[in-house]
């Protein structure tokens, strides 16, 4: 379940982030601070998800032992 939620977080920061990417190529389009905070937070979160989806979760590999 854990996993699930760590794909649907990174699916959901990766579209937040190409439709704020496709708006800054519009011309007279502004880059304001909570957009690059929002990019800030969606990197962290991305890199988090992928770390813990990366990883194996100690009572799996105890399991096996």
């Amino acid at each position: 379940m854990k996993k699930l939620i760590y794909i649907i977080l990174i699916l959901g920061f990766l579209f937040l982030d190409f439709l704020l990417f496709h708006d800054i190529l519009k011309p007279g389009e502004t880059y304001t601070v909570a957009d690059f905070l929002t990019g800030v937070l969606s990197i962290l979160v991305i890199i988090v998800s992928v770390k813990a989806l990366l990883v194996r979760d100690n009572h799996q590999a105890n399991d096996q032992a």
